[in-house]
């Protein structure tokens, strides 16, 4: 593996790991790249090392970006999707400058990740290389993800907490919790999704990825995985998710 990094449009230092099947060889002059994008408080290797071995051996070259303030990336405040999907446009972008502009880039993302990506699909600014997206127990909406947490978690309504918290990220984050709505950017999608959620998510609710999926106009498929909790799709039925992204690929 490879150490790699890349700026931000902020001036923060990311850091990311590529898994090269051609290191020792050429790549084509197309190479498929698998960018994964990981969930809160957790980092690359962290959600994906069960799946990066089956993209290592379809051959694609697979880069695990650290989301700033996590693993080894600079930054001070977690966004939940807001900076990260600048970020992750930016990371896009560092690897057509690596593998050529006929590269395919494919992002995946898990949890936050997931809500990362899908915030993606709509900005006018993703590069043409991106040709699909796998948005595995992403929320629809970051007001009512936090929302259900304060709920779930800690039995206190979202008034005045969240309210109260929302100040405090526009001062010091410099973000708008109500301005994270992946439901609004998958109704302008650019790029085909494949949505993928356990049935017995709690943490992010299954109910969501219907929402999603009712409003995505992008080409698009849903797939939920029976008995599995959150972030555990692929633990839980690793022949079905793996079958489902082949098909995503080859459609």
């Amino acid at each position: 593996h490879e150490h790699v990094y890349t700026t931000s449009t902020d001036g923060l230092k990311l850091h990311g790991v590529i898994y090269n099947p051609y290191h020792r060889s050429d790549p084509p002059t197309n190479p498929v790249i698998m960018l994964c994008i990981h969930g809160y408080h957790s980092d690359g290797a962290g959600d994906f090392a069960p799946i990066v071995p089956f993209y290592y051996a379809q051959n694609r070259i697979v880069c695990l970006p650290d989301q700033r303030a996590h693993g080894q990336s600079e930054g001070k405040y977690i966004g939940f999707g807001y900076h990260d999907h600048f970020d992750c446009i930016r990371w896009c972008e560092e690897m057509v400058c690596r593998f050529g502009p006929d590269c395919k880039i494919y992002l995946h993302g898990v949890s936050m990740g997931s809500a990362t990506v899908l915030s993606c699909c709509d900005d006018p600014k993703l590069p043409c290389q991106v040709k699909g997206i796998i948005a595995d127990c992403g929320y629809s909406d970051g007001w009512e993800q936090l929302s259900h947490v304060l709920k779930k978690e800690f039995h206190l309504p979202a008034f005045p907490l969240l309210y109260t918290y929302n100040i405090v990220c526009k001062l010091m984050g410099k973000f708008d919790i109500k301005k994270i709505s992946p439901i609004k950017n998958v109704a302008k999608s650019k790029v085909p999704i494949l949505f993928i959620h356990g049935d017995q998510d709690d943490f992010i609710p299954t109910k969501m990825v219907y929402k999603l999926y009712k409003a995505c106009t992008a080409p698009k498929k849903l797939v939920i995985v029976h008995k599995a909790g959150h972030a555990q799709s692929y633990i839980k039925n690793s022949c079905l998710y793996e079958k489902v992204i082949m098909n995503f690929f080859r459609e």
